[in-house]
């Protein structure tokens, strides 16, 4: 079938277009970047139209191609200040309109989130009331589902022993705050979208907790 000649398409038309998962396209739908309307059996549809703007507004390819389950990536949140998450948040989505964002404001939510959705990169703060960052590092390390899930710790608490426990737990990487974006843009691209290896990530020693400088 020739989608470019259909003028409402479904998730997973819209999804083979654009070269994502169909997951995605109902994410942007969820967060209302891509209008959409429903059928009397609860299935969206897309106008045409409405997915031209969104393409335009994200500078999307619009040509089909194939689609996996490898094309598309979910980040996790895990911070308490909301200043802090919400700035974090809104930079990975219009950086990275193509992945999943989603967010846990302290410890016991990211349990929930994470106990329903296997990440491939968690950004997580350390000191947060409740259940801190250490306990969830600890259980993201104890748990085989997440084993393959990247961990980057950041931490407004320069402290010599908080860092080099978070490594030994098993963190990726300490970072400083207040976060660099474009730090954080070229870990994303680094891990999630190009899908390297944490072993060749280049980082700025600035960003990087000062207690790992050489």
């Amino acid at each position: 079938m020739d989608l470019s000649k259909k003028e409402v398409l479904s998730t997973f038309e819209v999804a083979k277009i654009v070269g994502v998962h169909h997951q995605t396209v109902n994410s942007w739908v969820r967060k209302g970047w891509l209008p959409a309307a429903r059928t009397p059996g609860g299935h969206r549809r897309i106008n045409r139209e409405e997915l031209d703007k969104f393409l335009r507004r994200h500078q999307q390819r619009s040509s089909p191609q194939a689609v996996s389950e490898e094309s598309t990536g979910h980040i996790l949140v895990v911070e308490d200040d909301e200043d802090t998450r919400t700035a974090l948040v809104r930079n990975l989505q219009e950086r990275f309109p193509a992945l999943e964002i989603t967010y846990a404001i302290d410890g016991y939510d990211a349990g929930r989130k994470l106990s329903r959705r296997v990440p491939q990169l968690v950004f997580l703060d350390l000191m947060m009331p409740g259940l801190d960052g250490f306990h969830v590092l600890r259980d993201i390390r104890s748990d085989n589902r997440l084993r393959n899930c990247h961990v980057v710790v950041v931490t407004g608490f320069l402290n010599r022993e908080n860092g080099q426990e978070a490594l030994r737990i098993g963190a990726d990487l300490v970072l400083t705050k207040p976060v660099d974006m474009e730090v954080i843009g070229h870990i994303v691209e680094h891990l999630v979208v190009q899908e390297k290896s944490v072993k060749t990530l280049k980082i700025p020693l600035e960003s990087i907790a000062p207690f790992f400088e050489s």
